[in-house]
């Protein structure tokens, strides 16, 4: 059991990496979860690996609009 504990902590690890590489070469977050095989979804990567803005933010995140880049737009 600790070894599949271990290999999960390191494959977790090795995507973060992964998805922090592609984010700086600027890769949309489809692209990525395509280059990982479809799993984990755009959707998954986004909300796990998006970076967090204010709520009150105009225009960002917490507009509702959905329209800036940290979520995925």
């Amino acid at each position: 059991m600790h070894r599949a504990i271990k290999a999960r902590q390191r494959a977790q690890t090795a995507i973060g990496e992964a998805v922090r590489e592609a984010q700086a070469a600027g890769w949309s977050w489809e692209a990525m979860a395509s280059a990982l095989g479809g799993t984990p979804s755009a959707d998954t990567l986004r909300r796990t690996f998006a970076p967090e803005a204010a709520p009150d933010a105009p225009g960002c995140c917490g507009g509702g609009d959905g329209s800036c880049g940290c979520a995925g737009g």
